[in-house]
């Protein structure tokens, strides 16, 4: 079994298993949107010059999403709302993911992959929050992801500096390990050959 198939079964299993073990009911349907989600990662995996250790830091963050069947959206850590560290979190996997798709075969001093990847991050960090909205424009607030009554009024607006914050970070410690490779191997890097 490959290190990407392990990965996408045991994220699975835990998307199921926490599913059903927490308390707050509109979980329960998580899985609908989260399985395929995993999956789509994986069958795509080639195209997406998918790393093992992004495929597992992205793993972890649909994860820790799921933590929110035991109430943790509602809950605060070390003085910050659990949003916020999902949303920071999630961005990172996604923003090393794009990274790397859009630098292949590209020299790592190369500048446009990783502002396309922040860019499209931003996108899908948009597209979810609009998600987020229609959910609560459909099925209400006690079964939409949105809870304008009880959650934080700029709860949108905070989920997208987040993204942005997490992205930044990605990007920066990318752009950080690609000149040590670069100083480390100049001739293998000048090529865009790293991984």
């Amino acid at each position: 079994m490959t290190p990407h198939l392990i990965i996408a079964i045991v994220a699975s299993a835990g998307i199921v298993v926490l599913a059903f073990i927490g308390h707050v009911p509109t979980y329960r349907t998580a899985p609908v949107f989260l399985l395929p989600l995993c999956w789509l990662v994986y069958v795509l995996r080639r195209r997406l010059h998918l790393h093992p250790v992004h495929h597992g830091l992205f793993a972890i963050a649909l994860l820790a999403h799921m933590l929110g069947t035991f109430g943790f959206y509602q809950r605060s850590f070390l003085g910050l709302s659990f949003d916020i560290y999902v949303h920071f979190y999630f961005a990172i996997p996604v923003a090393l993911i794009l990274e790397r798709l859009f630098r292949d075969g590209s020299p790592d001093t190369t500048w446009w992959p990783r502002v396309a990847a922040l860019m499209f991050m931003m996108g899908f960090g948009a597209l979810h929050e609009i998600m987020e909205y229609g959910t609560y424009l459909l099925l209400g607030e006690e079964r939409g992801m949105l809870k304008p009554s009880t959650s934080y009024p700029f709860d949108t607006q905070r989920d997208l500096v987040n993204n942005l914050l997490g992205s930044l970070t990605a990007l920066t410690v990318a752009a950080i390990v690609h000149a040590a490779r670069q100083r480390a191997h100049p001739s293998k890097t000048a090529s865009g050959d790293a991984g």
